[in-house]
């Protein structure tokens, strides 16, 4: 396929034995990356969304209701080389981490309190 091939739709894969992102356009399929799909997701609003369903899907599934030039092969490309980067993936990880904190306090606070206030922070 193409780089400039425009998709018919790009499927996140998030079944074992390895995620993947497939795309397809014109009748033809190809895998364009493997492994965790989490940076991908914390990028992708549309896929955040169908992650984060109950029960968790097997597939994120992308899709424009019609074709546009721009959403082709190269550019999920792009796309995948630029969150592959050290950078945006430490970016990510740290957003994971910084959201769980915030969602540990939340609980805490939500059951009535955070215990004893002297005992949290620096000394």
């Amino acid at each position: 396929m193409e780089a400039d091939a425009p998709l018919d739709y790009a499927l996140f894969q998030l079944s074992p034995p390895t995620p993947a992102l497939v795309v397809s356009g014109n009748g033809r399929t190809e895998k364009i990356a493997s492994g965790s799909v989490k940076p991908f997701v914390a990028h992708l609003r549309a896929a955040e969304e169908q992650a984060s369903a109950q029960p968790p899907p097997p597939a994120i599934r992308l899709q424009l209701e019609r074709r546009a030039p721009w959403f082709s092969k190269g550019t999920l490309e792009r796309f995948v080389r630029f969150v592959s980067t050290p950078e945006v993936l430490e970016m990510a990880n740290t957003f994971d981490l910084e959201m769980s904190q915030l969602e540990g306090a939340r609980k805490i606070y939500a059951q009535g309190g955070a215990g004893d206030a002297t005992s949290c922070g620096p000394d």
